[in-house]
């Protein structure tokens, strides 16, 4: 006889709950689940998970809501519940007892499978989602760096969403109000609003040569209403018990007179020892004030800083700590950031000032303005706000350079609950690291930078795309050569797509462009059409802003192409065998079904391309990819042999 009690020092932490060994077939050989007593602690929640398993909770003690997806059900002693695989859960115990539990878990793969082919990935999607990227500072134009990060990537995601029939919009700007206008115009000898104008219009116009389009593009600066409704939202956020006037010692440049913060402020990171401006190191993401970074200088003339006491708002983020590790249980991090928050949360959150001694930004008055990374945030939810108000509610994906987490993923919330905004934050954050030139880092003022107007240029925006989506910078540094740089359309997918569809003005032996119907069937052909419909469901799954990923994306598009091409040559030699006719019209109309998918899935990636080809197949307006895809009709003449290269924007 094998027996187990329950016993609360026993238990261990895991899944944010107490866990204790029950029964399993290391105990009994040949049982076909596992067991665990668990306890969640009064007043918190578990881990929301999903595993592969089945799984049922038997209730001992105490009540809580045990939550399953969108389904909700209180539970109380004798209750059972069933959980089914990849089935996120969590349990909610908001009363003042612990809530006791055994849980019952069982592998069975074929129930997996089936609960796997039940839920395609596209049926995940939200029917609306805005898709926000941060603004730019318009200090310069945009190189190859800039473009690898959040833009173009964005752009995929918007591009993938529409083609399902999801109404997707792109949301960015310029930061015209950051320290690096102010910084970059007095070292110019010009104004900070010529810069920011100057600039902006570059890199808004650099967007749109790489196809990148924009729904809603802030630019502040040039916005006469922009300054009053931004004073409006700090007027909530000041109205918070966690904002407060003091005076705090400043960093100081008393050859220039000026309050060092952000661009105006130069020395080393205190926590890593990297080289970093005022108020954020971009090499650990860990917040600062200038006055504690090692060296500091001023940017502007080289003098050695000295303090000075300073009145400004200074709003007390640990305040909303709790609040701020709710929402972030919520919502889908990426890795990296993650990491981050939790350790600031974990370090405690310093208090962060709202309004700096400058005269360029929303006007406080008192020769004060709102501190450019707070008037950045309010802008995001002045923009969601408009946004729900025109279009209705919306999912809110933000992709982000690790460098800026701080400000989107812990200041960016906090603003937003001091002023009753939660509702317009991000249900999902994806993030990215550096695209590195060589082995150094982009860098306008070393001339170390591939500008991306010369790149799209010299390759187009389509080879320029391709490129930077293929080394995407995801969850890590990576790297671009200068000769690499030089030779984009060399891309193997570049090349293997124009050769691919180049070769249908061959088809049938006479080229005459037009698309037969369907004949006999081989088993080729049914697993060709397959291969269609699951590579398709593949990169659905890669649209998810929870697993999204350009760079696996491309991977699968050039895996996509690949089949393709091996399709047609191993069916070339049966369309010449007279008693196989039956069979080669199904070939043939297979191969341009296969194109017809082919522009739907690379329009997110080549979008010239892309609709040149569905153009080319005589299909009206943008590229639609289909859950499950329908043959072009009979008879339908291609006017035109495969495009050939050029570039192509959205606009």
């Amino acid at each position: 006889m094998i027996t187990r009690a329950f016993d609360r020092s026993a238990m261990s932490w895991s899944y944010e709950m107490n866990l204790q060994p029950m029964l399993s077939a290391t105990d009994i050989e040949g049982l076909p689940f596992g067991s665990v007593f668990g306890s969640v602690p009064a007043h918190t929640v578990s881990k929301r998970h999903a595993h592969q398993d089945g799984e049922m909770f038997i209730v001992l003690s105490g009540r809580a809501v045990v939550v399953l997806g969108d389904e909700e059900r209180e539970l109380g002693p004798g209750s059972v519940c069933y959980l089914s695989p990849f089935g996120f859960h969590e349990i909610r115990n908001d009363h003042d007892e612990p809530f006791d539990l055994v849980s019952v878990y069982w592998e069975h793969i074929p129930s997996a499978v089936a609960v796997l082919d039940k839920a395609p990935p596209r049926d995940r999607l939200a029917d609306r989602t805005l898709v926000f990227c941060p603004p730019p500072t318009p200090n310069g134009g945009l190189h190859l760096g800039h473009l690898a990060g959040p833009y173009v990537r964005a752009d995929l995601l918007v591009r993938a969403l529409r083609s399902t029939g999801r109404d997707a919009r792109y949301v960015t700007g310029t930061d015209d109000h950051q320290s690096y206008v102010a910084a970059a115009a007095r070292l110019d000898g010009t104004t900070p609003a010529a810069v920011a104008t100057a600039a902006g219009d570059a890199i808004v116009a650099t967007l749109r040569a790489a196809g990148v389009g924009v729904d809603r593009l802030t630019r502040p600066a040039g916005d006469p209403g922009h300054a009053d409704r931004i004073r409006a939202l700090l007027d909530r956020v000041a109205a918070s018990p966690a904002v407060r006037e003091e005076e705090r010692a400043t960093a100081y440049c008393p050859s220039c007179d000026l309050s060092l913060h952000q661009a105006f402020a130069r020395g080393a990171c205190a926590h890593c020892a990297a080289a970093s401006d005022g108020e954020i190191c971009e090499a650990c993401g860990r917040p600062n004030e200038a006055r504690e970074l090692t060296g500091v200088r001023c940017r502007i003339c080289g003098t050695a800083a000295v303090t000075r006491p300073e009145r400004a708002l200074w709003l007390d983020l640990n305040a909303y700590a709790d609040e701020l590790r709710e929402y972030l249980r919520v919502t889908a991090t990426a890795p990296d950031l993650r990491i981050l928050v939790e350790r600031l949360l974990d370090e405690g959150l310093p208090p962060y000032r709202l309004a700096r001694t400058t005269d360029w930004g929303v006007d406080l008055g008192e020769g004060r303005a709102l501190d450019a990374w707070a008037d950045l945030a309010l802008t995001f939810l002045d923009a969601a706000k408009a946004e729900a108000e025109e279009g209705g509610p919306a999912r809110i994906t933000l992709f982000l350079g690790y460098d800026n987490s701080f400000y989107y993923a812990v200041l960016l919330p906090v603003l937003a609950f001091a002023a009753g905004l939660g509702e317009h934050l991000p249900a999902a954050f994806v993030t990215n690291q550096f695209l590195h030139l060589g082995d150094e880092k982009f860098s306008t003022s070393r001339g170390h930078a591939v500008w991306a107007d010369d790149a799209l240029a010299a390759s187009g925006a389509d080879a320029v795309r391709l490129a930077l989506l293929r080394d995407a910078p995801e969850g890590r540094v990576t790297r671009i050569t200068e000769e690499r740089a030089g030779r984009l359309t060399e891309d193997p997918l570049y090349l293997a797509a124009h050769a691919w569809l180049d070769g249908f003005a061959e088809l049938g032996g006479k080229g005459d462009g037009v698309v037969p119907g369907t004949g006999a069937w081989t088993d080729a052909h049914r697993e060709f059409y397959r291969y269609l419909n699951l590579a398709t469901r593949q990169l659905d799954g890669l649209v998810l802003p929870e697993a999204f990923s350009a760079r696996g994306y491309v991977e699968l598009l050039e895996s996509f192409v690949k089949r393709c091409a091996e399709f047609r040559a191993t069916e070339r030699v049966a369309r010449q065998v007279p008693s196989l006719a039956e069979e080669a019209r199904t070939s043939l109309a297979l191969e341009y079904l296969a194109a017809k998918a082919f522009a739907a899935l690379a329009w997110p990636v080549t979008p010239g391309l892309a609709e040149r080809v569905w153009a080319w197949l005589g299909l009206p307006g943008e590229p639609v990819r289909e859950a499950d895809w329908s043959f072009l009709p009979s008879g339908t003449r291609c006017t035109a042999p495969a495009p050939a290269p050029a570039a192509s924007g959205r606009s």
